[in-house]
């Protein structure tokens, strides 16, 4: 009897020295109701508990900023960080296409095609030489509208004046087109740039003031959908490479399931942030179908700022996508 409980013992002991593990860094606080790369995260480490997965979460920032993240996990020193969407486009030129202006009809669409096309594969069959994988394209919240302090944006004609804080270059372009200009500034010192007038506003998910703790901060906000709202779950391919293929299928299943429910919590809870919005000071304007035409006019350019991806290629995207529509 000593003899079979001592082997018992022994075989938990390696089966939980043995166990699948993953570690993730986050991006923002974790705060399910307002963030949907956290829900994400909290959905997907719930579920790999529950088949027997160690699992370990950084807190925001605590293991270094956006670039050092991304530099831990091409390197296989960290396994999944939470990042901006130019994380992976900086090395796939072509997935700018799909940040283009109004290029998704609704958040259903987004997740149609990022959840049912087999584009994340071709994807990350060329991202596998960066050392990196794309495990899931993510909404913080919906669709991105204009947020500013100054005043309230209708139609496009009002953005002339503003000073917009940019995520990156193609972000300064949309703002120059619509008549705005644009600074680049990290996303750890937005709070600071709104404070000290170096910015007026951004463009963001209707969740994202709340988030950050900004709604102090800003005064007006336009629903104009002008961007889909990405995050990407971004993993090591060395990590990935040494997983066992079930481990792989567990994951990916619970990958799945966490994104399916992330989108279906942006579709239910877009209401409650803009009433958040309101009952924290903010004006919420939603733009009727005259107003947004002015956006999608000023915008109808951006094509031409796709840099290494050539006209046919973003025509061929665009198409793919718009097979994607509900």
């Amino acid at each position: 009897m000593k003899k079979i409980i001592v082997t018992t013992a022994m075989m938990l002991c390696a089966c939980s020295i043995n166990a699948a593990s993953v570690e993730v860094a986050l991006d923002t606080n974790p705060d399910r109701e307002n963030s949907g790369s956290y829900r994400y995260v909290d959905n997907l480490l719930q579920s790999l508990k529950e088949k027997g997965w160690q699992t370990n979460v950084f807190a925001r920032d605590t293991i270094g900023s956006e670039e050092e993240r991304v530099a831990r996990v091409r390197s296989g020193t960290l396994n999944v960080s939470l990042s901006r969407y130019t994380a992976a486009a900086q090395f796939v030129p072509e997935m700018q296409v799909l940040q283009l202006p109004y290029t998704f009809k609704s958040v259903d669409h987004q997740y149609g095609f990022f959840a049912k096309s087999d584009y994340l594969d071709d994807i990350n069959k060329r991202l596998a030489s960066e050392g990196l994988r794309v495990l899931a394209v993510l909404p913080t919240g919906a669709f991105l509208g204009i947020f500013n302090r100054e005043k309230p944006i209708e139609t496009v004609n009002d953005m002339l004046g503003l000073r917009m804080r940019a995520l990156d270059s193609n972000q300064l372009n949309m703002f120059e087109m619509m008549g705005a200009s644009g600074v680049i500034v990290p996303l750890s010192e937005v709070s600071n740039a709104l404070k000290t007038g170096i910015v007026d506003g951004y463009i963001n998910a209707s969740s994202v003031p709340l988030m950050f703790d900004q709604t102090n901060l800003l005064h007006y906000f336009t629903d104009a959908k002008l961007i889909m709202s990405a995050r990407l779950a971004l993993a090591s391919q060395y990590w990935w490479d040494n997983l066992s293929i079930e481990e792989k299928e567990q994951f990916t299943a619970s990958s799945m399931e966490a994104q399916a429910e992330v989108f279906d919590w942006v579709n239910q809870s877009e209401k409650r942030h803009k009433k958040m919005l309101i009952e924290a000071g903010i004006e919420v304007y939603e733009p009727t179908e005259e107003d947004i035409a002015t956006f999608k006019s000023a915008l109808s350019g951006m094509n031409q700022f796709v840099k290494g991806v050539s006209d046919e290629r973003i025509e061929q995207l665009q198409k793919m996508v718009n097979d994607y529509q509900p």
